[in-house]
């Protein structure tokens, strides 16, 4: 009798187990099971693991202030002002706290990035920065690097999961997002939305994430002005099927919302790659469309010029998902663009060396920095952009305070 009970009570514990197992997956939303994904870098998983117990070679012993910290960076490419900035930055804040900062150029070569990393750990720097040429390959450098007792930090594109102690960056997604809620915000509930959409390639997880963050961002406001049930996790998921559609077919149409895409280019991040996708697309679509969504300022200002030398400039819109360029604000503050949101290289270097002084002078503790520190996601519109426009036309972005880095324990609370 008692072991009947026994294996009773047992089967009671087994079965309550399996069905609180069960009520937990159910309340993750499938959204966050896709995680990681090209097209949603910048979604925050709330059940985000706890990353204490990943060795990461952070100081344990407050550093020899007599003695120089040397920081290793390995840059991805100095072939565009946006990274031109970033390390311009860092240069002169490293400078300002008295560090060597010792930069190194991968031309957008992994195993250049990799040689640069095994460089650095022969010269026994004191930490590593890293701008990921290939998402494996950096993680993979960073656990030689903190093998030989070196942390290391990434910046730009979160690599695979791997010991670095975090990576500093804008929310590609989230800024996408922002900017495509102000799209259907700038047209309302009434006017349908036919757009096309310009992406620096497929595959890279920037240009994916922001464009999917613009989509989503103008599905989940539509449909709350036209009073949907469609919460914004419900959105996120809408808006990530919709962007796969679009890559595999060109194009879709999502009616319950008034909203299409009607084709896709791509522009590889420039001015002139961004005039030719647009110019192919109008060739095209021209008749039909209201706007283009630019994954970046430079696209977005080609996909203007294409406007303009077609006499369609004012009768299509263009919306862009970063980077906030001082000239990109000008145009926003005029009304030729619609809308940008904010990636500055400037504040990406500046928050990297801060980071790095918190850690070695301040001793702040990294240990359970999530695996990318996005800054919080803002959009400039012709409303709020003299906000952002700096008074010091050296500055080549926005005016902006790189915010506090915040642990999983912040961000979960």
């Amino acid at each position: 009798m008692m072991f009947l009970k026994s294996a009773s009570l047992m089967l009671c514990t087994a079965a309550l187990a399996i069905m609180t197992s069960s009520a937990n997956a159910a309340e993750k939303h499938e959204i966050y099971k896709l995680l990681p994904n090209s097209a949603l870098s910048g979604v925050i998983d709330p059940e985000m693991a706890d990353r204490s117990g990943i060795a990461k070679a952070l100081p344990t012993a407050p550093r020899d202030a007599s003695k120089k910290l040397v920081i290793g960076w390995s840059e991805i490419t100095l072939g565009n002002p946006w990274f031109v900035s970033v390390i311009d930055t860092a240069k002169a804040k490293a400078a300002e706290y008295g560090y060597e900062l010792d930069v190194q150029v991968a031309d957008g070569d992994p195993a250049k990035t990799s040689a640069q990393i095994d460089a650095f750990i022969a010269k026994k720097v004191d930490v590593i920065v890293l701008d990921p040429t290939d998402l494996a390959a950096a993680a993979a450098d960073a656990q030689r690097a903190v093998d030989a007792g070196i942390p290391v930090i990434a910046l730009g594109t979160v690599p695979d999961d791997s010991p670095i102690v975090t990576t500093v960056l804008f929310n590609p997604y989230g800024n996408g997002f922002e900017a495509g809620r102000f799209v259907a915000q700038h047209y309302g509930a009434d006017k349908p939305i036919k757009a096309a959409a310009i992406l620096g390639t497929v595959g890279n997880s920037t240009s994916e994430s922001r464009v999917n963050g613009m989509i989503t961002g103008i599905i989940y406001e539509r449909a709350q002005q036209l009073g949907l049930n469609l919460s914004k996790e419900d959105a996120m998921l809408a808006g990530f099927n919709k962007f796969q559609e679009l890559k595999t077919g060109g194009a879709f149409d999502y009616p319950e919302v008034k909203f299409s895409v009607v084709s896709m280019g791509v522009g590889f991040w420039t001015e002139e790659g961004g005039l030719d996708a647009a110019e192919d697309i109008l060739t095209a679509h021209s008749s039909k469309l209201d706007i283009i969504l630019a994954e970046n300022d430079f696209m977005g200002m080609g996909a203007l010029r294409a406007l303009e030398n077609q006499g369609l400039k004012g009768k299509i819109q263009v919306a862009n998902a970063a980077d906030g360029f001082r000239t990109a604000l000008d145009l926003v503050k005029s009304g030729d663009m619609l809308v940008t949101g904010l990636c500055s290289g400037s504040h990406t270097g500046e928050g990297v060396i801060t980071l790095i002084n918190q850690i070695f002078d301040k001793g702040f503790d990294a240990n359970n920095l999530p695996l990318g520190s996005y800054y919080p996601s803002r959009v400039v519109t012709k409303e709020n952009a003299d906000e952002f426009i700096d008074p010091d036309t050296a500055n080549p972005f926005f005016r902006y305070t790189v915010p506090a880095f915040k642990t999983i324990g912040d961000i979960r609370s």
